[in-house]
């Protein structure tokens, strides 16, 4: 019971720490876009943000007085961010619909654009337009308004969603799919810049205003948001950084799949180094809960058996619903910051699991072996610690070492909560590279040089303490 009650005080304090982060005392102006949307928003050879989308955001913020922030994230869930405080604004080309109007306010639109298919240059299905694609498979990026509009005006196409314009460009290639529905200003830079084989065909499906939402509670940065941009258009800012990016005089001396090496390397260090740190934290906080819980499940009677249902029933929850949706529940729903957020969710997760592996270890050691060292004289404490624990542990082992390979490779889910770990940096090169194949390979490898020796280091184990006796075959 006192350890029990040294591992709830230590979970109550990371609880405490971890809850929502408070302001700095500077103010900021904090905003978001997905770092993964050339030329809007990627990541420089140097490795920094930069794009159209970067540069308005650091004007505007330098306009209002305040420092930018700008938070990577994943755009199928920017706007839930936004609706959960967690940043003040999105600047990165989200188009104005009335749908998403119900919920936010958008500033003015800061430019206009459209939507505009693209197909391989060989095109083996003699398509020249949309509506030429019954029955074909068109992809567009999850969450863009492209999917509504082709779901809702063209019910035959077959719309195939992806995460980002790698994927897609990878799959056109390979002839998986008959094209493909983006931006039109995006999907001619792009196309240009990765040197794919692919043209445009058909007029604009339709125009786009692209503003910036807020909060519907934040009336008064909206209208600072508006003055910005209007003074930006007047003074002639807005247009220097739209031909920045865009103007005719751009070269492919600015081609962005020139990422350096080293800055390659860093970035999926970096990212590693953060996954590892997750895993690590995740790992310690689950196994020092696992095991209390685990060994409460054993006890069904008793004055313990309510604290065992409790605990059965929370388990069964955690083990029954997705890792994702506890993920964005604790970090939407409860509004821990993103790094607490996903070290409480995955140990949380990893606990559950172990549980289960001390409750099935323990209950497979043999009664008698309890009994003989009680005859023995041995203490309740030095009955569990040096007779029972050993040989439950040595079973244990196999599937635990299962959880924690697991729960590594589970922290690749992370990076939709804004945390710039191993996947999502592979996704900010994939990004400006176009190679999806090439680094989604090495990011898998880095995994497995780590998960194979642990598994290789829990066979040593298992050995080395049947090797001391505590074997029960």
């Amino acid at each position: 019971m006192h350890y029990a009650r040294i591992i709830i005080t230590l979970t109550l304090a990371f609880l405490t720490l971890a809850g929502p982060w408070p302001a700095t005392a500077e103010e900021e102006f904090v905003t978001a876009l997905t770092g993964k949307f050339p030329p809007f928003s990627y990541y420089d050879k140097q490795g920094n943000l930069a794009g159209f989308d970067v540069d308005v955001s650091r004007e505007i913020a330098q306009r209002i007085n305040q420092k930018s922030q700008i938070i990577a994230t994943e755009w199928d869930g920017i706007l839930a961010g936004l609706l959960a405080e967690k940043y003040d604004a999105i600047i990165g080309s989200m188009a104005i619909t009335p749908v998403r109007q119900e919920s936010v306010d958008f500033s003015t639109p800061y430019y206009h654009s459209g939507a505009q298919l693209f197909i391989h240059r060989d095109n083996p299905n003699k398509v020249y337009s949309i509506s030429e694609c019954n029955g074909l498979r068109i992809a567009v990026v999850l969450g863009e308004t492209y999917q509504h509009f082709l779901e809702e005006k063209f019910p035959d196409v077959e719309v195939v969603t992806l995460k980002s314009g790698a994927e897609i460009f990878a799959m056109l290639e390979q002839k998986r799919i008959t094209g493909f529905v983006t931006d039109r200003l995006v999907g001619a830079w792009q196309v240009k810049e990765a040197g794919r084989p692919f043209v445009s065909v058909g007029d604009m499906l339709y125009k786009e205003r692209i503003g910036i939402p807020v909060r519907k509670d934040r009336p008064e940065l909206l209208g600072q948001i508006n003055k910005a941009l209007a003074a930006m258009e007047d003074d002639g800012t807005m247009q220097r950084i739209h031909q920045r990016y865009f103007g005719l005089g751009k070269t492919s001396s600015s081609k962005l799949g020139t990422m350096e090496p080293s800055v390659i390397a860093t970035k999926l260090l970096k990212g590693f180094a953060v996954s590892l740190g997750i895993a690590f934290a995740a790992i310690l906080l689950g196994f020092a809960l696992a095991v209390p819980c685990g060994l409460l499940l054993t006890f069904r009677h008793g004055s313990l058996k309510p604290i065992h249902f409790l605990i059965r029933a929370f388990v069964d929850f955690i083990r029954g619903t997705p890792v994702l949706i506890q993920l964005l529940f604790v970090w939407l729903g409860l509004g821990f910051a993103p790094f607490p957020a996903a070290i409480l969710t995955l140990g949380i997760c990893a606990m559950a699991y172990m549980a289960e592996v001390v409750r099935a270890g323990l209950m497979s050691v043999d009664p008698g072996q309890d009994l003989g060292a009680k005859a023995l004289g041995l203490s309740p404490v030095d009955r569990f610690r040096f007779v029972v624990w050993p040989q439950a542990f040595r079973i244990a082992i196999p599937p635990l070492m299962n959880c924690v390979v697991s729960l590594i490779k589970d922290t690749a889910l992370v990076s939709i909560i804004s945390i710039p770990e191993l996947i999502r940096e592979a996704q900010s090169i994939i990004s400006v590279t176009f190679e999806p194949g090439l680094y989604y390979l090495i990011a898998g490898l880095m995994f497995f040089a780590v998960t194979f020796p642990l598994m290789k280091l829990s066979d040593r184990v298992e050995r080395s303490i049947k090797a001391k006796g505590f074997a029960h075959d």
